[in-house]
C-alpha cells in the first residue's frame, strides 16, 4: 500500500534586505515573510495552517496541488513541521480527490455516515488506526500497468 502523505515545504528567500520571503509550494496562496529565517518558519507555519482550516472548512474542492515553482540554487527548502492532525486531514481528502470518490461513495464503502469521513477530512475527527488503514485500502491508487 502506497499512500502519499500531505508533507508540504518552505521555500525560503533571503531578500536584498536581508528578510526571508518564504511560501509554500504545495498550497496556493501560502507566502510570508521574516526578518530572520526562524521568523520566516514560524509564520509560513501558522499561515500554512490558517489557509487549510479555511480550506477544509469550506470544502475547497481539489485545492491541494503541486504548484509548479523554479526552485533557485540560493533558496533554503525546508519540511513545515505543521500540525498532525491537518496533515493526516489533507493527507485523506487527498487520496480520495485522487481516487476519484465523493465523502459519501467513501462512508458507503466503510459502512459509516458521511459526516464521518467530512469530520475525518476537517480534521475535527483523527481516525483511528484501524479506520486509517481501512480508508487508504478504500483510497490507494490502482496500479498502472
Amino acid at each position: 500500500m502506497v499512500i502519499e502523505s500531505f508533507e508540504p515545504t518552505a521555500v525560503f528567500r533571503k531578500t536584498k534586505d536581508g528578510r526571508y520571503f518564504v511560501f509554500c509550494p504545495e498550497v496556493d496562496g501560502v507566502a510570508s515573510e521574516g526578518r530572520t529565517l526562524e521568523e520566516a518558519r514560524s509564520m509560513i507555519k501558522e499561515a500554512l495552517e490558517g489557509v487549510i482550516e479555511v480550506v477544509l472548512e469550506r470544502d475547497f474542492p481539489d485545492y491541494f496541488k503541486q504548484a509548479k515553482v523554479k526552485i533557485l540554487r540560493r533558496d533554503i527548502v525546508e519540511k513545515i513541521d505543521m500540525n498532525k492532525k491537518l496533515q493526516v486531514a489533507v493527507s485523506i481528502r487527498m487520496a480520495r480527490e485522487r481516487a476519484g470518490l465523493t465523502q459519501a461513495q467513501v462512508a458507503e464503502k466503510l459502512g459509516i455516515k458521511q459526516q464521518h469521513i467530512s469530520r475525518y477530512e476537517k480534521g475535527i475527527v483523527v481516525p483511528s488506526a484501524d479506520r486509517f488503514l481501512q480508508l487508504f485500502e478504500i483510497l490507494k491508487p490502482i496500479p498502472s500497468h
